[in-house]
């Protein structure tokens, strides 16, 4: 009897004093302990954002009993009943509350926040059993402190990062086995998955023509990463949008199962990174985080509506926009194809053709969106109204604008061809027929205002110099 007591008591030692209990202690050429002590780390990191104001009142130790109860699923509140003790304590903007809750209460619950998010991510991948929640808090504890020095900063992101694509391709193509299992008939050769809910009565999907198209991209939680649909209580039309086969949306997964698909039709498609978005995913427009994460495996549920040449609903859309603005009194249609609405009749001189001119003016495309707005940029940036040359600019400012007087304001409307044309531009699509409404306040010879604008702003940046090296001194 005391033998077989004495083997667990030893094994129970051996496991104790395998855990670590400071980063002194963290074995790093063991992978999983390296990887929990970066994990933690990282988050520890994401603390910096924290205004100093508010760190330095919070207790660090209870932020890491948070972080680590979140993680071992032992917190005896709930994220939400978390997020009210900080809504309560934060809801003073001059300081943290405590007439509630104390510090130490609402410490826990900021970590247990950050453990939460960690938490949420790791059991997305199926990854608790890879990492070692002691150590991880370790880490976190040591990144509060600003004492991390275990792993080079480029080397711990580097890692978290072939961690986080080796978890998204495992889990990928377990995802993908599963729905095999699930939908045997529906495995294509080329190792995608199109299940058909509602066969399409339409034409064939045309990868050479843009959709009106409900779409939906899911990862392998069904989490929604991607989604057409605003108000699920709404018809398909109204939930709908129009794309080209060229858009970033589809992945070649959907171009191929295109071939199998028509107008009409209701389908899922599942498929591994492979014939998703890659091993560098769908990085986000500000290329700091990702749409979709690399090596990620997706679902696409889609419904073609109905299918058109490329920018034929924006050309149409266009067109209807000409056609209204026609009708409005005080408007000149010119034989180049703008159409003019004065608003208020101009008691200054005409704007010389070819000539320059300074004015404010507010951009909407087709659709009735605000592309740019001068008088916003001007207050937000504390500048004038901005000067143009007629010689630089689109071809319909150069018919168009020496129609107007300053002091006048009017709407100019703009078929694509006098605007950008058939390739757009930032922010503007192509065939994209826009409005300008515009406010002349100055208007002047060739050179005469766009340069003396050009002195100004160069008189401005010396003066800043000037001030920048008084304060050096």
């Amino acid at each position: 009897m005391r033998k077989l007591m004495f083997i667990p008591l030893l094994a129970f030692l051996v496991a104790c004093n395998n855990n670590p209990k400071n980063a002194s202690e963290i074995k790093l050429d063991d992978f999983e302990q390296r990887i929990s002590y970066a994990l933690g780390a990282d988050m520890g990191a994401n603390f910096q954002n924290v205004p100093a104001e508010i760190a330095e009142l919070l207790n660090y130790e209870e932020l890491a009993n948070g972080f680590y109860n979140a993680l071992a699923s032992s917190s005896e509140l709930s994220e939400d009943e978390c997020s009210d003790v900080l809504n309560a304590a934060f809801s003073n903007p001059e300081g943290i509350d405590t007439s509630q809750f104390s510090m130490n209460e609402v410490s826990n619950c900021y970590g247990l926040i950050f453990g939460e998010m960690l938490k949420r991510s790791l059991e997305s991948k199926k990854a608790m059993d890879k990492v070692n929640l002691g150590i991880v808090k370790i880490g976190f504890y040591e990144a509060l402190l600003g004492t991390d020095t275990l792993i080079e900063l480029n080397e711990r992101n580097t890692m978290i990062m072939n961690f986080n694509n080796d978890l998204n391709r495992e889990a990928g193509y377990e995802f993908l086995e599963q729905k095999k299992k699930e939908f045997p008939d529906a495995h294509h050769e080329l190792d995608y998955i199109l299940v058909t809910h509602e066969e399409g009565t339409g034409e064939p999907i045309d990868l050479s023509l843009e959709y009106d198209i409900v779409y939906t991209l899911t990862n392998v939680n069904g989490d929604t990463i991607i989604s057409t649909y605003q108000d699920l209580a709404l018809p398909e039309e109204e939930n709908s949008q129009i794309v080209n086969g060229d858009d970033v949306v589809f992945p070649e997964a959907w171009r191929l199962a295109s071939e199998h698909m028509k107008v009409g039709g209701s389908y899922t498609i599942h498929s591994v990174f492979t014939l998703g978005f890659g091993e560098d995913g769908l990085p986000s427009p500000n290329m700091n985080s990702f749409i979709v994460q690399p090596y990620a495996a997706i679902t696409i549920h889609s419904k073609v509506l109905s299918q058109d040449e490329r920018y034929g609903a924006i050309k149409r859309q266009g067109q209807e926009v000409i056609e209204k603005a026609k009708k409005e009194p005080n408007t000149i249609v010119d034989p180049s194809g703008f159409v003019l609405t004065t608003i208020q009749e101009g008691t200054g001189k005409k704007v010389p053709v070819g000539g320059d001119v300074k004015a404010h003016y507010v951009l909407t495309n087709s659709s009735g969106e605000v592309v740019e707005d001068s008088y916003m940029m001007s207050a937000q940036g504390n500048r004038p109204a901005p000067t143009f040359s007629l010689n630089s600019v689109v071809e319909g400012w150069q018919l168009g604008i020496p129609k107007m007087k300053v002091g006048g304001k009017y709407r100019l409307v703009l078929p694509y061809n006098l605007a950008y044309g058939e390739a757009g531009n930032r922010g503007i699509q192509p065939f994209e027929t826009l409005t300008f409404d515009i406010e002349v306040l100055e208007a002047g010879e060739s050179g005469s205002l766009v340069e003396a604008q050009q002195q100004q702003q160069i008189t401005e940046e010396q003066l800043r110099q000037l001030q920048q090296q008084l304060q050096n001194q």
